[in-house]
């Protein structure tokens, strides 16, 4: 059997756990050599009816993301090949970063930086505590999951948004529908939005959404930037239709340089990095090496999508 890791996600360096692991299997990360290839490990973009073509052999493809709204999976049914993602592998450290930036708007920390590269010693009396707040989360994936558990110790309350109207754990309250999502938006102090990205929730926050959310409310966005109408945002921001916004997602990407969003005081931007981890290569190797057991035993893979 051969298989084929894609080192754009995955560094080549880490291949050699999974060699050892495998010693009877060839393994190779040199996409000119890998078209005869059973299984890959690859990134959502691979799955497209022009690469797939490339691959006569190939059974089953591995994600290494959580997310594939950009893979085509109609191609994939002509196939009949097997899809699965890294559900879970960025969850913990994408949770954190949600608090980060909370945080870095509740305490005023932007302002606190400035301060002190010109030496000012100006103390803000108005900050923020998460405690006894509302708060809402779109999506109640794996990603929502290590959130809510996280910000429960905040003595929150949670509102979380599906589609299947799921419960789902340290989740006070889950809604469903349009009126549920209203509600929700309506009532949260903090919104923060967990969704995949597909044609349900494309522009899902639009201007209208975003009137009915509190003047002091904070929307933070680690799901996808195409969820949220940036035009219509950036009017609110400027409009104290909302209190702030903490970006880790934008469309497009990257965010131009003379975009007016750069330049408003209640927002915080990072570059699409809220994975940013040393333990995320870890266990992507230990979701890889689980897996091919799994594939290998004709035992269930993990995180089948289709």
């Amino acid at each position: 059997m051969k298989i084929y890791i894609n080192h754009r996600f995955l560094p080549s360096k880490h291949h050699d756990i999974v060699k050892t692991t495998f010693p009877n299997i060839e393994i190779t990360s040199k996409e000119e050599d890998s078209y005869d290839s059973e299984a890959v490990f690859v990134g959502p973009d691979f799955i497209k009816e022009e690469i797939l073509e490339k691959y006569p052999s190939l059974k089953w493809i591995q994600l290494l993301t959580a997310g594939y709204d950009r893979a085509d999976l109609n191609a994939l049914r002509k196939r009949n090949i097997i899809l699965s993602n890294a559900r879970g592998v960025y969850s913990i450290t994408i949770a954190e970063d949600v608090l980060a930036k909370i945080l870095m708007i509740n305490r005023n920390i932007r302002q606190y930086l400035k301060q002190m590269e010109e030496g000012i010693w100006q103390p803000n009396w108005k900050e923020t505590e998460i405690d006894g707040s509302i708060v809402g989360i779109l999506g109640t994936g794996s990603i929502g999951e290590e959130i809510a558990k996280r910000i429960k110790a905040f003595n929150t309350k949670i509102i979380g948004y599906n589609q299947s109207g799921r419960i789902v754990e340290n989740f006070d309250e889950i809604v469903s529908d349009e009126n549920g999502l209203n509600y929700l938006l309506k009532n949260s102090d903090y919104i923060i939005i967990a969704l995949p990205l597909s044609n349900q929730t494309r522009f899902l926050i639009n201007l209208d959404k975003l009137k009915l959310m509190k003047k002091d409310a904070v929307i933070v966005n680690i799901g996808r930037g195409e969820i949220i109408n940036l035009d219509d945002l950036v009017w609110a921001l400027k409009n104290n239709v909302i209190k702030a916004a903490a970006l880790d997602v934008v469309y497009p990407e990257p965010l131009p340089k003379d975009h007016e969003l750069w330049k408003l005081e209640n927002v915080f931007i990072t570059p699409h990095n809220a994975v940013s981890s040393p333990k995320i290569n870890k266990r992507l190797v230990a979701l890889i090496i689980e897996n091919l057991k799994n594939y290998l035993n004709n035992k269930n893979l993990k995180n089948i999508i289709y």
